[in-house]
């Protein structure tokens, strides 16, 4: 079982990493067999979500990640975040919250919890 404080560290890590662009963090918080659950998209593999996570950091700035809170018991760590994404004049903003399962100082599992409706307005419909 981790240190609830550095599972926090490391969850705020990724967090900061998504805002900032950086990629070499995002995917080196995951471990190698991290896998995703995604409110209207179900499973999906740590591929599928760092290329996702790619394509929006590369197209998007400026980016904000606001951690609003994180609570953390033993492995787990939960964050409420809301986000705003900048593509030239269209704007981005959503409400999260996202439980993240650690092991070992990296992420094993993520499950993301957003309002499925504003993604789909959007970026238009969802898939798995």
């Amino acid at each position: 079982m981790g240190n609830t404080k550095s599972n926090k560290d490391i969850i705020t890590r990724f967090l900061n990493a998504v805002e900032v662009g950086d990629v070499d963090t995002i995917e080196e918080l995951q471990a190698p067999d991290c896998s995703w659950w995604v409110l209207g998209r179900g499973d999906i593999s740590r591929e599928t979500y760092t290329n996702d996570v790619r394509g929006m950091l590369l197209a998007a700035t400026p980016r904000k990640v606001n951690i609003i809170g994180l609570v953390a018991e033993g492995d787990n760590v939960a964050a409420e975040i809301r986000s705003e994404f900048h593509f030239g004049d269209r704007v981005y903003a959503n409400e999260y919250h996202d439980l993240f399962v650690l092991r070992d100082g990296k992420i094993i599992h993520g499950r993301e919890y957003c309002d499925t409706a504003k993604v789909a307005r959007f970026f238009g419909k969802m898939e798995g």
